[in-house]
Order: structure tokens, then C-alpha cells, then sequence
């Protein structure tokens, strides 16, 4: 008996120093870095796209939640067919839990985009991504939000109602 008990201390000793450690900062400037290199894809919908996992969610102001690669797709296709549409986004902060699989980064972002006049209008606003490590190592969007520093602009007036014409 006195064995067994033994070896089970050896195992229970020998147990945490085989656990997986995760070196949080170098996560860190990983998903900086993924952020970053993700920011250089805004001309590009596939890159932009190879960044989400396909089971993602993007939370745009304004607009339904788009849940899967095809409505995400939809979504940001919609807005780069603006004319003038340009957009930006720089990553402020990034963290990464204690088992390193699952961290976020928050930043601001710039969208200009003009109207029906061309008028170009410029939104600065900030950020919030979720990011998974996929089985590859890889960092891949799970859920991102954003939303505008300003509220939106009032509607337009409505048209006045035409005059009834006698006759």
C-alpha cells in the first residue's frame, strides 16, 4: 500500500511541471501583431476575410449582428462598395488569458465614406476584437464590435406633403 501511495506523490509532484505553460507576453505581441497584419487588409476582402473564423460574429454599429463567414462577408462588402469607403484601425491593447488560447485587443478605428453627393464622411470610433488560437497556431477573429465615438447624424427631413390641386 505504502507504494501506490508513493507513486501517486511522485505523479502529483511530476503533474504541474508537465502542464502546459504559456508565455502570456509573447501571446501578446503575437495577437499585436495579428491585429496589425489584419489592419493592412481593408482593399482586400479575402484577406480580410482568412482573418475570421468561421464561426464568428461582427457587431457593427447601425446594422444587425452578421453571424458566419457568408453574412460577415456580406456585411463588409456592403460597406467597402461605399464610394469612398476607406477605413483604418490601430490596436491600443492586446491581453491573452492565462491558458493562452483565447485574448482580445481594443483600438481605434477611422472609416471615411462618402454620400449620395460624394461628400466623403469621416466616423472615428474604437474597437473590441475577440481572437481564438486555432489548432495551427494561428490567431483568428471570433468576435468583433465597434461603435463611433459621435452619434450618427439626424435623419434628413422628411419631404413637405404635396398640395392637393383643386379641379
Amino acid at each position: 500500500m505504502h507504494k501506490y501511495v508513493w507513486i501517486l506523490c511522485v505523479v502529483g509532484l511530476l503533474a504541474p511541471a508537465c502542464a502546459r505553460t504559456v508565455n502570456v507576453d509573447q501571446q501578446k505581441a503575437a495577437l499585436m501583431e495579428a491585429d496589425k497584419a489584419w489592419a493592412q487588409t481593408t482593399t482586400d476582402i479575402e484577406k480580410m476575410m482568412s482573418y475570421f473564423a468561421p464561426d464568428a460574429s461582427l457587431s457593427p454599429q447601425g446594422m444587425p449582428i452578421a453571424e458566419g463567414h457568408d453574412a460577415i462577408k456580406q456585411a463588409i462588402s456592403g460597406m467597402m462598395a461605399t464610394p469612398g469607403f476607406a477605413l483604418a484601425w490601430e490596436a491600443t491593447k492586446a491581453d491573452v488569458g492565462a491558458s493562452g488560447d483565447l485574448g482580445y485587443t481594443v483600438g481605434a478605428y477611422t472609416v471615411t465614406m462618402g454620400d449620395s453627393t460624394g461628400t466623403p464622411t469621416i466616423e472615428k470610433g474604437k474597437y473590441v476584437t475577440v481572437w481564438k488560437k486555432q489548432a495551427d497556431g494561428s490567431w483568428k477573429v471570433e468576435q468583433d464590435i465597434f461603435n463611433a465615438d459621435t452619434p450618427p447624424p439626424p435623419p434628413p427631413p422628411a419631404p413637405a406633403p404635396a398640395k392637393k390641386q383643386k379641379g
